[in-house]
């Protein structure tokens, strides 16, 4: 496939001056980096400019590494697809719906009527959902029945479901969950399981959960919009983590999560090694929902997320770990290609048709800001085009 890096070069470039204060985007096929560029400011207020070594915080772009950690365990025969989380995790079985609230504002729940699998889990099926676009989960976590998924530790994963599991499709915490499971049966914190079996075969050595203090001059800063103006948001990662969120967290580079996706292109095979095997890259990128289509996600909280509809119009699914889009995108990816994002607006796909992936970063809130929308397709468009 042809790319015209001269035309994407314009489009990040004139995106820079009006949607977002930063970008850095690559597009990737299975041998070599086809287009790389770095614009705007990693930080405004001291003008400095993004580098090729600056790190991101790609929020639930995390998912797709942790769904990696979970094939690897699939493959050692550790667990499976149809595996129930309860039989590492007792309690779970014992999780109610959450159904809304009575006139004391106290919650109302029902009994769940099927277990949540490891496939319910990967693919936002199991019942869990997020506070940011659940006003019920909202509302435990405003009136101080739930801890937030900002808290820092794993309190969170106390919320109820939200729908019997593989009845319907939400958005939400299950990866998280899939995170503890990890941890539970490699007996590894999830970053140590992740470093070992993933970022140093793949040579991520700036992906993390924990920023040591040498690396935080290379964070971006985050910024969100008031009209014309931007303003910085504090969000900046610990230097020792309490928790590692399997849904979210990870900072990482532009190149680092490059690897990621090429790995992928590879059908699971790296320089050092197969990281994962054919058979479960293919898996991971075909729709395992069935007639379970993915829904807009209405949010709960408008300072971190507009309303999301990747794509209106047209049937989206999940495989084990993305987004699958079941149709062609006018002017973008083909059917059949696999992504996501993350809350700071960064955004991939992986694309087995043409045999390239595709990233961009950027750090504004909220997620799906419009200007960063417009930046992601013109960007795609730019490359199909």
């Amino acid at each position: 496939m042809d790319i015209n890096k001269e035309k994407i070069d314009q489009v990040l470039s004139k995106s820079v001056e009006s949607n977002s204060p930063v970008i850095s985007a690559a597009v990737l096929s299975s041998e070599e980096t086809l287009y790389r560029g770095d614009f705007g400011l990693a930080d405004i207020a001291t003008g400095k400019n993004v580098q090729k070594d600056s790190i991101f915080r790609i929020a639930s772009m995390t998912k797709a590494i942790t769904s990696t950690c979970i094939m690897q365990l699939i493959e050692k025969e550790k667990l499976s697809l149809e595996t129930k989380l309860k039989e590492f995790f007792p309690e779970i079985a014992d999780k109610k719906i959450l159904e809304g609230f009575n006139k004391k504002n106290e919650p109302l729940l029902s009994e769940a009527s099927s277990d949540l699998t490891i496939k319910q889990l990967l693919t936002h099926t199991s019942g869990f959902a997020y506070e940011i676009w659940n006003e019920n989960v909202a509302a435990m976590v405003e009136n101080g029945d739930l801890a937030t998924a900002f808290s820092g530790d794993d309190n969170f994963l106390k919320a109820p479901l939200s729908f019997n599991p593989g009845s319907s499709w939400e958005y939400g915490i299950g990866i998280d969950w899939l995170g503890v499971l990890v941890e539970k049966i490699s007996d590894m914190t999830l970053q140590d399981y992740m470093k070992k079996y993933i970022f140093n075969p793949l040579g991520m050595i700036d992906t993390s959960y924990d920023v040591p203090k040498e690396k935080i001059e290379r964070l971006v800063k985050v910024h969100s919009r008031n009209g014309e103006e931007y303003f910085e948001m504090p969000f900046d990662p610990p230097e020792k983590s309490d928790f590692y969120s399997g849904g979210g967290n990870l900072v990482s580079t532009l190149s680092d999560y490059s690897s990621f996706l090429n790995m992928f292109l590879n059908q699971g095979k790296s320089s050092e090694g197969r990281i994962l095997q054919k058979t479960s890259v293919d898996l991971m990128l075909t729709s395992h929902t069935g007639e379970l289509l993915m829904t807009s996600m209405q949010t709960s909280a408008p300072i971190l997320s507009n309303d999301v509809d990747f794509f209106p119009d047209t049937d989206k699914s999940w495989g084990l770990g993305f987004m699958i889009n079941n149709e062609d995108i006018e002017n973008g990816r083909p059917k059949g290609s696999a992504g996501w994002a993350g809350l700071f607006n960064s955004y991939f796909w992986i694309d087995p048709k043409n045999k390239i992936a595709a990233v961009i970063l950027m750090q504004m809130l909220p997620f799906a800001e419009e200007g960063c929308l417009k930046t992601l397709k013109d960007f795609e468009k730019s490359i199909y085009s």
